[in-house]
């Protein structure tokens, strides 16, 4: 399929649909040409009669098909299954405000319909950063607010039936707040979305058809998770449908929320709840300072978290957000309750600035400003640095004024060589935590984590409660990625669950774009692992196995008991500014032998080792730099 001349008609018959894509390139399109993949399932649809696509790409170093121009603003419409060229205009930032607003003014008066569907195509990266990342011009991409001021200068004439965001981390309620006066419904994703992106042959026959918009909707997102499932890639998959006129309802839901915890604190407990209630919710495109975070989480899961003492509110809130998502899908893994909201997970200043500059939301400003941008002297604070419990556990105690400040609690377990320097074998989350007294015991079972049999470094990166993720660097095929993988609660299974690999993901690329994909490991597969992680320097340094291949099974993780005699235990507690508080390092002693405990496992709760020896840390962990 090839496109065509220019069309030389000024006006158009008007048309009962129209479907416009503001397609931006990027280097989704320079580096896979998946723009063009989207193109060729819209080409390849069956459509009525009564129905125009029309596209605007933009935004890429190299268009790899159709004989896109890479150096301009090209306009086309799709006539019997090709690409026509409507016009070319001089080349401009799709990350620009102007560029979006000429788009929707243009297209509003050639096209003229009753019906209308907007979508953004391109990389998503959520409130902070916004849409349509344009290559030519540094990444610029549209920010919420202009967004805002670009459909408002458009003056539509009526609002579009749906507006879609095919582009990761949109599904947010800062998204929602702004199109809400634009269309009837949204579609976005709360997380990543693979780089396949939607089923466009499905999409456009679904709005070609006389289905009402909620329909289409779920045709979107059905559709989507079949393709995902045929890539292999749908484990991590989610898309929602919004009816955005309960959007002013949901956010006063917010808004009530965040008040009540400003009006409520008294001493240090109401913000304590809080933060309890972030560590349990869901949490999306990355979590940690280690693979980087996107600073999201499930608003549903957020405030029923918060409320759940208060069980009228936390209803009304389930019975809104069944109002306000209406549909949606997700991989099965998932908590998800579909619409997500920015909380500063991984701390940056700037980031909740920026944050509150585009927030719709005076209350939640208030709160973030309250508690994230007036910093106290003093956050965490030990009152005891390590000690032996009297059950044997290495124990640990903080302040009772820590428990507003705490962000998460982890261990670095570490082995010494005979040179003295300090091998780090992973870091985890798997403590004992009594937080009403803020006393957190070890829980060590003399295991580790191995891949197909190959013993491997990992962190844990968030916990929602039933899901505990997880990221361990690694080779694979030669390109250096992260695995992900979580342990998931099951009471059918030893010690409560099993470990379930979801893939391999590159995180954050060098503009601060997450990868949308998250691929599958495959037979075949060339890889090695992290065998454990040295601080040189006061920089990470990672010491990789020998090269294996993944077997039938895609690769298993499985608990593999330690082998060593010695090995080292240090709390590191993270506060909600990003700051690490380390404790004395403790010396264990393995107690059983690693054929002792491969041939009996040690349930939860059993300790392999004793605690011989507590010495002050000469070691300062950098938050996510182990």
């Amino acid at each position: 399929t090839s496109q065509t001349e220019p069309s030389s008609t000024d006006t158009r018959e008007p048309k009962d649909k129209t479907l416009f894509i503001y397609m931006c390139g990027s280097n989704l399109e320079t580096k896979k040409g998946l723009a063009g993949k989207n193109i060729d399932e819209i080409l390849s649809s069956k459509i009525s009669d009564d129905m125009n696509i029309v596209i605007e790409t933009g935004g890429a170093n190299d268009w790899q098909s159709y004989d896109i121009d890479s150096n301009a603003i090209s306009r086309y419409e799709v006539i019997d299954g090709k690409l026509s060229l409507v016009e070319k205009l001089d080349n401009a930032s799709m990350g620009d405000k102007g560029t979006l607003s000429d788009f929707l003014i243009w297209g509003q008066e050639k096209f003229p319909s009753e019906h209308n569907m907007f979508i953004f195509w391109d990389h998503g990266a959520g409130p902070t950063e916004g849409v349509c990342f344009d290559e030519n011009y540094d990444f610029d991409s549209l920010t919420l607010n202009e967004l805002s001021s670009a459909f408002e200068k458009a003056g539509l004439s009526k609002k579009f039936d749906i507006i879609g965001f095919d582009a990761c981390l949109m599904a947010s309620i800062e998204t929602a707040a702004i199109v809400k006066d634009y269309a009837d419904y949204m579609i976005a994703s709360e997380e990543i979305e693979p780089s396949g992106g939607w089923d466009y042959k499905a999409l456009t026959e679904a709005f070609s058809s006389d289905k009402e918009s909620l329909e289409v909707g779920k045709i979107v997102c059905d559709s989507y998770m079949e393709k995902c499932k045929a890539n292999g890639k749908d484990i991590l998959s989610t898309l929602s449908v919004f009816d955005l006129s309960y959007t002013d309802e949901m956010l006063r839901q917010f808004e009530f929320t965040t008040k009540s915890i400003i009006e409520n604190e008294t001493g240090t407990s109401q913000f304590s709840n809080v933060l309890f209630a972030m560590r349990k919710s869901e949490k999306f495109g990355g979590s940690s300072s280690y693979q980087g975070s996107s600073n999201l989480i499930d608003l549903v899961n957020f405030v029923t978290n918060v409320l759940e003492n208060e069980s009228t509110n936390a209803v009304d809130v389930y019975i809104t957000q069944r109002q306000f998502i209406p549909y949606s899908v997700n991989g099965g893994t998932r908590k998800t309750r579909g619409v997500s909201f920015f909380y500063p997970l991984v701390y940056d200043r700037q980031a909740i600035a920026d944050y509150i500059s585009v927030s719709t939301s005076e209350e939640y400003n208030n709160f973030l400003t309250k508690f994230y941008l007036e910093s106290p002297d003093t956050s965490i604070e030990y009152t005891d640095k390590g000690s032996i419990a009297d059950d044997g556990a290495y124990s640990v105690s903080l302040s009772p004024e820590s428990i507003s400040y705490i962000s998460s609690v982890d261990f670095i377990l570490s082995q010494t060589d005979d040179d003295g320097l300090q091998h780090i074998i992973y870091t985890d989350s798997d403590i004992k935590a009594d937080w009403e007294n803020l006393v957190f015991k070890s829980n060590f079972r003399g295991i580790g984590l191995d891949l197909d049999g190959h013993r491997m470094f990992y962190t844990a990166t968030s916990n929602n409660g039933e899901i505990v993720c997880f990221s361990s660097p690694v080779i694979v095929n030669g390109e250096r990625t992260n695995l992900q993988f979580a342990f998931v609660d099951n009471e059918n299974y030893f010690n409560g669950g099993y470990y379930s690999i979801f893939g391999t993901w590159n995180g954050f690329d060098e503009n601060g774009l997450p990868d949308g994909d998250v691929d599958p490991l495959k037979k075949g597969d060339k890889i090695q692992v992290v065998t454990d992680v040295t601080m040189e320097n006061g920089m990470p340094k990672e010491h990789y196995s020998e090269e294996f291949t993944i077997g039938e099974n895609g690769g298993e993780i499985s608990e593999l008991p330690l082998d060593g005699k010695e090995y080292q235990y240090t709390y590191v507690m993270t506060d909600i500014f990003g700051y690490t508080f380390v404790s004395d390092m403790a010396t264990f002693e393995m107690t059983l032998s690693y054929d002792e405990l491969l041939n009996n496992p040690l349930p939860d709760g059993s300790y392999a080792a004793k605690v011989t020896d507590i010495e002050p840390n000469t070691i300062e962990y950098e938050a996510g730099s182990y």
